[in-house]
């Protein structure tokens, strides 16, 4: 027997649980259903999310930790107005569970969907054997999908403990990132410490490459960090896992067609910045963004970039294939000649073309232009 709904997404991850949120805020779902397909019905804290902001308006009561001072290349400094959010990922479900949960039209379902099929008047998916038909239908989908041979594809892989500092000195108003003083290997490799206290942090290492980070050799290469800093730790948790750093989920164009009810979010839908693997308020924007263009029946938005951005991104990802070796020393260079908010803007795209020209202009130019004719852009 088929089953009807106005909404379906596919996932419920970060991307589906905003939208879901956006959706059910707007009012969208106070007359129309939802149906929320998720593999994993036990969410368990499989990540961590961390992302900077001035004062976004909204109510985030997941975020654990921020800071407002960050250590760069050993030198503590203010990212005012910025502050630098944490949270667990397992924070933030059960915060946005606790609102979705209130809501009778909201409807989840533990399975695997198979790929959505076209039909009059919307969409079908088969679950479990049973099949499910909706309006419109929002695919977290697998990134997989969207590699093609010509695409740039690194990874960003990382390994982090949670922490007890039993003994050493750790500051615990200061969260020190991309620190690229620990071993390369002949790859682009920093470290993060995150201090929610004087006795606890994130302790991560993440690197740049064509190959994921052993799960084995970065436990190997933080003990020997911790060690080398005099800290004696005791691991609470573990944290692993790989996102790509890939130009295939680019979009060139703004909206989706008119006549589509298939609908990209997440990873695949272009949410991770590709040089930097940030995505967590991207898929809080694109979920907003849904949920209004739903609300007035106008085209539905994909994440677009200006094709500038794309190109930087495009020409950073190319250096890094060619020369992996080579992100320690250009973002070392890029954070002690730029002051570190004008970064935070310029990876939030949102300075203007003369502010990049002065960035790029102390960076490695020559490198920039050898790889600028070699490729072309692409």
């Amino acid at each position: 027997m088929k089953k009807n709904y106005n909404y379906i997404i596919q996932g419920a991850g970060a991307s589906g649980l905003w939208l879901a949120y956006w959706m059910q805020k707007s009012g969208l779902l106070a007359t129309s259903n939802l149906l929320i397909i998720e593999g994993d019905a036990h969410k368990s804290n499989d990540r961590t999310w961390c992302f900077w902001e001035t004062n976004s308006g909204e109510t985030m009561p997941f975020v654990n930790h921020n800071w407002q001072h960050i250590t760069i290349l050993g030198q503590k400094q203010s990212i005012a107005p910025y502050r630098y959010n944490h949270c667990r990922s397992i924070d933030f479900y059960h915060w946005i569970h606790s609102l979705l949960d209130t809501n009778a039209n909201i409807h989840w379902l533990k399975g695997w969907a198979d790929a959505p099929v076209v039909v009059a008047g919307g969409i079908e998916v088969t679950v479990n054997g049973d099949i499910y038909s909706g309006k419109w239908y929002f695919k977290s989908g697998d990134t997989a999908e969207k590699e093609t041979k010509k695409t740039i594809h690194l990874w960003q892989s990382f390994v982090g403990w949670r922490v007890k500092i039993v003994s050493g000195a750790i500051d615990a108003t200061c969260a020190t990132l991309m620190d690229f003083s620990i071993p390369q290997n002949n790859k682009t490799r920093f470290l993060y410490v995150l201090p929610m206290s004087d006795r606890e942090a994130l302790i991560e290492v993440t690197q740049f490459d064509c190959e994921k980070l052993d799960k084995e050799k970065g436990q190997q290469l933080l003990t020997e960090i911790c060690a080398s800093r005099g800290w004696q730790t005791d691991v609470l948790e573990l944290e692993y896992g790989a996102i790509p750093m890939s130009s295939a989920y680019d979009n060139k164009e703004p909206y989706w067609p008119l006549e589509s009810r298939i609908i990209d979010i997440g990873v695949v839908a272009g949410a991770l910045k590709p040089t930097t693997g940030y995505g967590f308020l991207r898929m809080m924007h694109h979920g907003k963004a849904l949920a209004e263009a739903l609300t007035l029946n106008t085209p539905m938005p994909k994440i677009y970039r200006k094709m500038r951005f794309r190109f930087y991104d495009r020409l950073l990802l190319n250096i890094l294939v060619d020369y992996p070796w080579r992100g320690k020393s250009i973002f070392e260079r890029l954070f002690a000649r730029i002051k570190v908010t004008t970064v935070l803007k310029f990876l939030d795209e949102g300075t203007n073309f003369w502010e990049e020209m002065q960035i790029f202009c102390r960076l490695q130019v020559a490198l920039f232009v050898k790889i600028l004719f070699r490729y072309g852009g692409r």
